[in-house]
């Protein structure tokens, strides 16, 4: 049963659910696609599936969150870090993963597709893993509500309802904020630069098909994590009570949900190496695009590969 207080977060709360559910069922088929195409296999396809991973993971964490808004129970943090471990994880992984995605700086090791994809997941892989050990440190395990000092006092003290931006406890949560700005930055600015040096090159037609769809993922997750950044660093320093700032980061997060639902649909509408694979995959496909798709080019990584950033 919804508690009185939380019935302003009833309408944010369900629009959360569908959006984790469009969000399995949309980024399962680009991880199935990338398991049974083979023209899927190369460096680039590999970020682009751990991104819709890490999307996939991050939206998650709202089943948790809808059931302890509508059950109307409540745990401790510590408790909340560990339901929303990889959910966390993925909330984490997910901006350095396009990050990476649009620098290309590592040519020569291409040949070598596994040691090119282990270069391209050290930054994500330090950022997520800086940020999950802070927040394990800083875990809140107290329930009040047991300590005998506060026996007579219920359970207003440290008993949360689980959601997202709340698995990270102190000074966690601000180091996630913060650092989410530069890494926000450095995207912005990668993208940019990859996109004036796709416009003027004359070749790469089908690395620039999948760097447009890339890019409009990118700019709907920028758009996205600004208003939760912004909101966020807002209900830090302006917002007086624990409930106002309950109320603004859960409500800020919706664009940012919207754009970790939309891969799918992005790759569907602008990508026709994908859009031909997803109707293959549920036979919709013609034989003579099917056949097209057959004896198409395997990769589109190598011919982007002769585009770096200068």
């Amino acid at each position: 049963m919804v508690a009185e207080a939380n019935i302003p977060l009833v309408p944010v709360v369900i629009f959360y659910l569908c959006c984790a559910i469009v969000s399995c069922i949309g980024n399962s088929i680009m991880i199935i696609l990338f398991i049974k195409e083979r023209n899927f296999h190369s460096p680039c396809h590999y970020m682009i599936t751990f991104g819709c991973l890490a999307d996939m993971l991050h939206l998650c964490g709202h089943f948790v969150f809808n059931y302890h808004i509508f059950a109307d129970v409540t745990d401790t943090q510590a408790n909340c870090y560990w339901m929303l471990f990889f959910t966390s994880i993925g909330k984490c992984m997910a901006n350095p993963l396009r990050l990476m995605t649009g620098i290309d700086r590592y040519r020569a090791l291409l040949e070598r597709p596994a040691l090119y994809i282990c270069a391209q997941l050290v930054l994500p892989a330090t950022y997520t893993s800086f940020l999950m050990v802070s927040g394990f440190i800083q875990r809140d395990p107290i329930s009040y509500s047991k300590h005998p000092k506060f026996e007579n006092q219920s359970s207003i003290f440290r008993k949360i309802y689980c959601t997202v931006p709340l698995a990270f406890a102190g000074s966690t949560f601000s180091q996630f904020n913060t650092s989410g700005i530069f890494v926000n930055v450095a995207i912005v600015i990668v993208y940019f630069f990859t996109f004036m040096q796709l416009r003027s090159y004359a070749g790469a037609t089908q690395m620039k098909v999948v760097f447009r769809s890339i890019l409009w993922t990118v700019v709907l997750v920028i758009i996205g994590w600004s208003s939760v950044t912004i909101a966020n660093q807002f209900a830090i320093f302006v917002a007086k009570d624990a409930t106002t700032r309950k109320l603004i980061a859960i409500y800020a997060g919706i664009g940012v949900n919207m754009a970790c639902a939309s891969n799918f649909f992005v790759f569907y509408a602008i990508n026709t190496e994908y859009r031909h694979a997803i109707r293959r995959l549920f036979g919709l496909a013609s034989p003579q695009s099917a056949r097209a798709m057959s004896i198409g080019p395997k990769s589109t990584t190598k011919v982007g590969a002769t585009i770096t950033l200068t």
